[in-house]
């Protein structure tokens, strides 16, 4: 076997685990019943978060677009002005309103959210009466997400159902880069604990 063909497996197979991954963490932190991403519920709440790079708050509107029936869902956009005078929030509704035909009367803001802890305690008010709540935001920060939720509000929590964030080989190596990303995320954060928390 050449040293091509044993580079092209080793890349596939990592490539492969990253995907894998990646889908474990699209089903992870959801009550068994909200697993089916193609459950729809009529007032169910798309919370989608926001991040300062266009291109992807962009894409995280079209999660939240394909994860759902726009006309029969209420969609919270979340996140502050960051980078700009504009809110995360409202460029994001503008984008499903002008772009992706969203209704505007199905549209909420929550501006003033600078973290994703802000994203969760700031909108579990307008999120109270959901029959269902979907995270819309790459894999692994919507996991990251419903474990705050989790810890904010068990009862809204029991009431998640999954998004599609997840599509294989989307964006082509966005999942390896997501995955690298949560890697590097979570040693930063280990390192970061006090020495006395590390082992727990």
């Amino acid at each position: 076997m050449g040293i091509w063909t044993r580079g092209a497996i080793v890349v596939g197979t990592a490539l492969a685990w990253c995907e894998w991954l990646t889908w474990r963490a699209s089903r992870e932190d959801l009550p068994a019943e909200g697993l089916d991403p193609g459950r729809v519920e009529d007032g169910e709440v798309i919370l989608v978060l926001g991040c300062p790079r266009p291109a992807l708050h962009r894409w995280r509107v079209r999660i939240a677009v394909r994860s759902t029936d726009p006309a029969r869902a209420c969609f919270i956009f979340s996140g502050g002005a960051v980078r700009s005078e504009l809110s995360e929030a409202q460029m994001m509704a503008n984008y499903a309103v002008v772009t992706l035909g969203v209704p505007a009367a199905n549209i909420a803001l929550e501006d003033q959210s600078r973290t994703t802890v802000e994203n969760i305690t700031n909108s579990i008010p307008m999120m109270a009466d959901a029959p269902a709540v979907k995270i819309a935001s790459n894999t692994f920060h919507a996991r990251r997400a419903r474990r705050i939720l989790r810890n904010e509000s068990p009862e809204l929590a029991a009431r998640l159902v999954r998004a599609r964030d997840y599509l294989p080989c989307e964006w082509g190596l966005a999942h390896a880069l997501m995955v690298a990303h949560e890697v590097l995320r979570r040693r930063v954060a280990q390192h970061a604990r006090p020495r006395n928390l590390r082992s727990g």
